[in-house]
């Protein structure tokens, strides 16, 4: 690869990831199939809000095979990519809107914490959000087309 994600957003030496170098006042969370299914809806929004942010359920979707693919095209290219895609497409997902300073790094962590407390495996972790300004652009032109409004 050329040093850039597919998002355009460079990499650090190195790594896969790209450098989270944003600062942000919104962006948004997406609880995966395994939370809407388990119930979790409510516990990601209380932690979102524990941390001081403003959240707002926008609406659910449910991706088919190719909305996963365009979200995630890294995935076609990883050993376990079409496992992840399919699990992203096997329930409905809800996307919250979150705001409030610095709210890509803060969402980030409380992403962090709801894997760690309600994730079951690397898969089924309950929540995404977005590392970088180009990332959270990326998935808003991606889910904007598809989302029921609440």
């Amino acid at each position: 690869m050329n040093g850039r994600s597919p998002y355009g957003l460079l990499r650090r030496p190195g790594h896969g990831r790209p450098v989270p170098c944003d600062l942000a006042r919104d962006t948004h969370m997406v609880v995966k199939p395994d939370g809407v299914g388990r119930g979790l809806v409510p516990e990601v929004i209380r932690a979102l809000r524990e941390a001081g942010l403003t959240v707002e359920p926008v609406g659910a979707l449910r991706l088919t095979r190719v909305q996963a693919e365009r979200w995630y095209p890294e995935k076609l290219n990883e050993p376990d990519g079409p496992l992840t895609l399919a699990y992203l497409c096997e329930g409905p997902m809800l996307v919250l809107a979150v705001v409030g300073d610095d709210a890509l790094r803060r969402t980030r962590r409380v992403k962090k914490d709801v894997r760690r407390r309600f994730g079951t495996s690397e898969r089924r972790n309950v929540a995404h959000c977005p590392e970088t300004r180009g990332e959270r652009d990326h998935e808003r032109a991606v889910f904007g087309p598809l989302i029921r409004y609440r």
